[in-house]
């Protein structure tokens, strides 16, 4: 099974969110972790391939997580609103 690695600038997007924000988020990657444990996709998880080795989590209609994938493990990247999600995709593709 494939881990979830926190990089450091997933935790500085996620300091910069509010109180509310953070615990949906909290709350959204519980579910995630619980799909991986699970192997079982659920419907209203929001969790889709973006492209090659990324994929987006939806947290609620304005936040994501920007997860990259790898052979061993699932690193989150940044959580934040589709702006900075696309600026983060055009830098990184």
């Amino acid at each position: 099974m494939k881990k979830i690695v926190v990089l450091p600038s997933f935790e500085r997007s996620f300091n910069k969110l509010s109180a509310q924000e953070k615990k949906l988020t909290t709350e959204s990657l519980k579910r995630f972790n619980f799909m991986l444990v699970s192997k079982k996709i659920f419907v209203g998880l929001g969790f889709k391939k973006i492209n090659h080795d990324k994929y987006e989590l939806r947290v609620n209609i304005r936040l994501r997580v920007i997860i990259k994938s790898e052979k061993d493990a699932y690193y989150l990247v940044l959580v934040g609103r589709h702006d900075e999600v696309r600026k983060y995709l055009r830098n990184y593709r």
